[in-house]
């Protein structure tokens, strides 16, 4: 069996890595904006892998807009429309892996009338969701995931494996049910608990009426209510 050295091994993951520098270095900044529409939309799903992701509520629009700001002539996402349901995806091309400091940002702009489910798949790539106030579920591995909101109306379920998790929200007394776990991160807030229970992992307690369900759960990234 014909035995290679790990120099020229390594050769074609060299020229990758210089083919993917003169890409970024030959194009400009491209930006791309497309719209859905969002009749009878229910589900809104968001894979953005390692792609950082800004989630916005816009008063004034109509339909979802998507937008996306590249350093390279490809599509940085696609949009599929369902009978019901809008998937948003993030075009990982091999040359952006390479990239680490020129990978495209997403921003989604939803109508502040949707009252269906988001829910955001997540790897590397940081979260960012602002004044979203319907159904959330976001999965995450190692990517921070941010939510800000005046108010919480709607269950809430963040889950990250190592990165951190930030929640901000303008009430202080919502009505809320909280469980925040951890298995060797840090879980901090300034709630003040009506009924609150706690261990090494788990801390859980209740606000106001209780009324919505909030689970925030990571492995080893920190927790944080602010």
């Amino acid at each position: 069996m014909k035995k290679y050295s790990p120099l020229r091994l390594s050769l074609p993951l060299c020229m990758l890595i210089l083919l993917a520098a003169c890409n970024v270095s030959d194009v400009s900044i491209r930006n791309n904006i497309q719209t859905a529409p969002m009749d009878s939309v229910q589900v809104i799903t968001i894979d953005n892998g390692s792609t950082p992701v800004t989630v916005d509520t816009v008063s004034g629009l109509e339909a979802l807009e998507v937008s996306s700001i590249a350093h390279d002539s490809k599509p940085a996402f696609t949009i599929e429309r369902g009978q019901k349901d809008i998937r948003i995806a993030a075009s990982n091309h091999l040359f952006r892996i390479f990239n680490l400091t020129h990978k495209p940002a997403i921003t989604v702009k939803i109508p502040p009338d949707y009252k269906g489910t988001l829910r955001l798949n997540s790897s590397s790539g940081a979260v960012k969701i602002n004044q979203f106030h319907s159904g959330l579920s976001v999965e995450g591995t190692s990517g921070s995931i941010e939510l800000t909101v005046d108010h919480i109306v709607s269950d809430i379920r963040l889950a990250s494996t190592s990165g951190n998790i930030t929640l901000r929200m303008a009430e202080t007394t919502p009505d809320v049910s909280w469980t925040l776990e951890s298995r060797s991160g840090r879980h901090s807030h300034a709630l003040r608990w009506q009924q609150s229970s706690k261990n090494k992992h788990i801390s859980q307690g209740v606000t106001g009426r209780g009324t919505h369900k909030v689970h925030i759960t990571t492995r080893s990234g920190n927790i944080a209510i602010q």
